[in-house]
């Protein structure tokens, strides 16, 4: 089917019944930055990968923390069910263990608002299992690893590890009475049953702290900052092989430090060592690599500082894919880029899409196979259209994939309960993005009533956005 004749069809059902995005609270729906809230899990018996996503929705549709699933690699999303529905500010970690997936989650807040005391910020450990039987995910019993019990402390930006001798490892800060935050930690060595709390990796952490707990193989690491804005990069390391309240002592990682402490991605690099992008303080976007003992020499990723900047990446063999949003120069919206790095040089620029709008806190996951297509997931606040999730993908080497056209799948949510997809997506050719984009602009307004005033953007739904905040801007620009 030619784009052309396509872009017909999508506007004729636009007409006749609008599309709608599945919304979420806000273009933040993807914080923490640290957390891995995307996983990559191989079926077996010839059923192929799915990715299962852990996003907040806010309250939008009714629904919370839940969990959806993608069985063509990111296209086209579903509803799996409910982690937390109540809570509306929690966030999830989650770490694929074979079919299953395990998760923790916990709250976090806007920087504004701050974390504040009570006793239901807590920490919960919870079991997603393969049933093969459904093909489908189930979750198991929530269990309370860290307990808030007074209304001046509070449990927040809760992170899962699991070693080589299969422990779960659960950090954790926790704010004192005086506003300060302790880095608590807790393992379990009964596969989630139990937990116990070790002693706490660090304290008078001011502010809000921040940070990602890794394993790397042989070892685990923690490396954190917090809110201060002055506080360089800590970081503490133990071998699986040590006894369990064991690890090395509190370390400078680099002195300038970790925004938020959490404004940063990181995954193992399969030496033993990590792959780290981070928001340093002054707000410019870094790389290092830790070896398993120190902390490289920093490269620029991207000088210019933004304050809601911030990276997402995926390691594919040893080219570690970096995707960020790249403010505009104008402040009148985001662009979506990945660069490469390979063979230790970082390589150019590549914009996926531009967006007019907020465009921000990514997810990706961390390791994906040679051949896979590479998605990241950006919340999407776009001018006077209504917040939702969008996926790019890494440019492909693979000419076919690179040129194909590829249609965009709106899911289709076989839960009866939830009937709105989880995202849009961003890929196809720019210049069939562009006849879509005027094909839609071009409609009349009818054609998306109730999907946010009459915006051609609100009713995209199944449609590839690429070059459609450039679009925006230009027309901005002649009235």
């Amino acid at each position: 089917m030619g784009w052309a004749l396509w872009a017909g069809i999508v506007v004729s059902l636009a007409a006749a019944a609008p599309p709608s995005a599945l919304p979420v609270e806000a273009g933040n729906a993807l914080t923490l930055p640290a957390h891995r809230h995307l996983v990559r899990v191989e079926r077996g018996n010839g059923r192929g990968a799915v990715l299962l996503l852990a996003v907040q929705r806010g309250g939008s549709g009714g629904r919370g923390l839940g969990m959806y699933r993608s069985e063509d690699g990111g296209r086209s999303w579903k509803y799996e069910g409910p982690i937390q529905e109540d809570a509306k500010q929690d966030r999830a970690d989650v770490v694929a263990v074979g079919r299953d997936v395990a998760l923790v989650y916990s709250v976090e807040t806007p920087d504004g608002q701050g974390i504040s005391g009570s006793p239901s910020r807590d920490v919960y450990f919870q079991w997603w299992r393969y049933q093969a039987s459904s093909d489908r995910w189930a979750p198991g019993r929530a269990l309370k690893v860290f307990d808030s019990r007074s209304s001046r402390t509070a449990y927040y930006r809760a992170e899962l590890a699991r070693d080589s001798r299969g422990r779960l490892w659960v950090q954790a800060f926790r704010r004192e009475p005086d506003g300060k935050s302790t880095l608590v930690i807790s393992v379990s060595t009964d596969g989630g049953s139990t937990f116990r709390e070790q002693p706490a990796l660090d304290r008078g952490i001011s502010k809000r702290g921040g940070g990602r707990l890794l394993h790397l193989g042989g070892k685990l690491v923690m490396v954190y900052g917090s809110h201060s804005g002055g506080m360089a990069a800590r970081f503490r390391v133990r071998d699986d092989g040590a006894p369990l309240s064991s690890w090395s002592p509190v370390r400078t990682a680099f002195p300038e430090g970790i925004y938020h402490g959490a404004a940063l991605s990181a995954v193992a690099d399969g030496r033993g060592g990590m792959h780290l992008v981070y928001k340093d303080n002054s707000e410019r976007l870094m790389y290092r690599r830790f070896d398993g003992r120190r902390f490289g020499s920093a490269r620029v990723v991207h000088e210019r500082g933004d304050w809601a900047l911030q990276p997402a990446i995926t390691r594919v063999g040893s080219t570690v894919h970096i995707f960020y949003n790249r403010p505009h120069r104008d402040g009148r919206g985001y662009d979506l880029v990945v660069r490469r790095l390979s063979g230790g040089s970082l390589g150019s620029v590549r914009e996926l899409a531009s967006i007019s709008g907020f465009a921000g806190y990514p997810a990706a996951v961390g390791v994906m196979p040679s051949g896979a297509r590479v998605p990241c997931l950006f919340g999407l606040e776009p001018r006077h259209g209504s917040d939702r999730l969008v996926v790019v993908f890494a440019p492909s080497s693979n000419k076919a994939n690179a040129a194909g056209g590829e249609k965009v799948a709106a899911a289709e949510d076989t839960d009866a309960t939830d009937e709105s997809p989880l995202a849009v997506v961003l890929d196809g050719p720019e210049s069939a993005v562009r006849n879509v984009v005027a094909a839609l602009e071009s409609a009349p307004e009818e054609a998306s009533a109730g999907c946010g005033g009459g915006q051609a953007l609100a009713a995209l739904l199944s449609v590839p956005l690429l070059a459609l905040g450039r679009h925006r801007r230009k027309q901005a620009a002649r009235r």
